[in-house]
């Protein structure tokens, strides 16, 4: 089961994660992209911008010390993390 989160503006909802470039998006209103990987059971969802995904590919696709670091991955509410992958322009599943 997937842990709840208490959402100033949606209440208790499931918990997801977005690199901290997507958390700051969402309150600038500003596209940064948006990469995701696809929902596991009882895991939550993650997503991180463009720029995380491009040094993802520039370094071996691999999720490491160092991306986790440049990532800073922010915890969201499922409703936030709905909101911030719907506003962006082109949606990547990895």
């Amino acid at each position: 089961m997937i842990e709840k989160v208490l959402c100033e503006q949606h209440g208790s909802k499931e918990m997801s994660f977005s690199c901290i470039h997507i958390a700051m998006a969402i309150d600038k209103k500003e596209k940064v992209g948006f990469f995701y990987s696809e929902a596991e059971e009882d895991l939550p969802q993650i997503a991180w911008c463009g720029a995380c995904e491009q040094w993802l590919l520039d370094n071996g696709e691999e999720w490491n010390d160092t991306f986790e670091t440049i990532a800073d991955f922010k915890t969201l509410c499922s409703d936030c993390f709905e909101e911030a992958k719907n506003k962006e322009l082109e949606i990547h599943i990895r």
